[in-house]
C-alpha cells in the first residue's frame, strides 16, 4: 500500500465520518464512508 491511500483511509474514518455525520446524519454518513473508503481501499490495491 502506498502511503497517501494510508492517509486516504485514516482521513475518512477519523475526519469524514464525523463531520458527514454532523451534515447528513448516521446512515449518510455510513453510505458516504463506505463509498469514499471502499474507493481508496480499491485505488490502493489496485495495480
Amino acid at each position: 500500500m502506498r502511503w497517501w491511500a494510508v492517509a486516504a483511509i485514516a482521513a475518512t474514518v477519523l475526519i469524514g465520518l464525523p463531520l458527514a455525520h454532523a451534515f447528513i446524519g448516521e446512515l449518510g454518513a455510513v453510505l458516504l464512508g463506505t463509498f469514499i473508503g471502499g474507493f481508496a481501499l480499491g485505488r490502493a490495491t489496485a495495480r
